[in-house]
């Protein structure tokens, strides 16, 4: 109570974004809001407008407490003394195919399988450990905020939310100092991408970009899909070409 109590009073949402979109902390691998993340876990987009505040900080507090259906993990124990751990996605007569904690998809033939086993949920026991009180409060704030009307409803607009992002390598380096910019958009095996993942308002923050060095410049390269369903003129709009 006296949590709930702090999250209506001083809680700031935009800090508390910033506290998911953390690294270290894993939220965003596992899970998406509007698509953007991971999907290991369920997506967030409604949950402030479906779920109280004492239920949210119950489930980072407690992540087994109460897991989502469909959310419980399986651990597959295969004849070759293998353990892999994920949320069951589909199972045919040769295979199970489960998505594990770093939304990789993992088949498993089932002739292979000794044992399997429902297990809890892949939300990490004190993961909140690492937060200061005032982190876990404006994150429970964020969390809370999902889905209610005002700058947390994620839009409907079509917006790019899934991005692939270069990583800084030395391969990668080399090839755009020797090519061009445009080598970005070929399937070049020097680039290795990594995810990338928009904000709840749509942005993609460039303080969270890598940046390459290329010859007296940094550049930060991101790529995402565009799915088209009808024919006839696509418009794409960038909010900000500074830099």
């Amino acid at each position: 109570k006296t949590l709930v109590a702090e999250v209506g009073s001083r809680g700031n949402a935009e800090r508390g974004e910033a506290v998911y979109r953390r690294e270290k902390l894993g939220c965003l691998a596992c899970h998406a809001i509007g698509g953007a993340g991971g999907r290991v876990g369920p997506d967030l987009v409604s949950l402030g407008a479906s779920a109280p505040v004492d239920y949210i900080a119950n489930s980072l507090l407690d992540p087994n407490q109460k897991v989502k259906e469909n959310y419980h993990s399986l651990v597959v124990v295969t004849k070759q003394g293998q353990v892999v751990t994920g949320i069951k996605l589909r199972q045919t007569d040769n295979e199970l195919v489960l998505r594990d904690a770093n939304d990789r998809e993992i088949s498993v033939p089932r002739k292979s399988i000794d044992e399997q086993v429902v297990g809890t949920s892949l939300m990490p026991a004190g993961l909140t450990e690492t937060l200061t009180r005032a982190e876990l409060v404006d994150l429970v704030r964020f969390l809370s905020s999902l889905g209610k009307p005002g700058p947390y409803a994620a839009s409907r607009q079509p917006t790019a939310r899934r991005w692939r992002v270069m990583a800084d390598t030395k391969p990668a380096r080399f090839r755009l100092r020797r090519t061009r910019d445009g080598q970005a958009a070929t399937d070049d095996t020097a680039f290795t991408w990594v995810p990338g993942y928009a904000t709840v308002g749509g942005k993609l923050p460039l303080k969270d970009l890598p940046q390459l060095r290329v010859k007296n410049r940094q550049v930060s390269v991101v790529r995402c899909e565009i799915e088209v369903i009808a024919v006839g003129a696509v418009a794409v709009a960038v909010d900000d070409t500074t830099g």
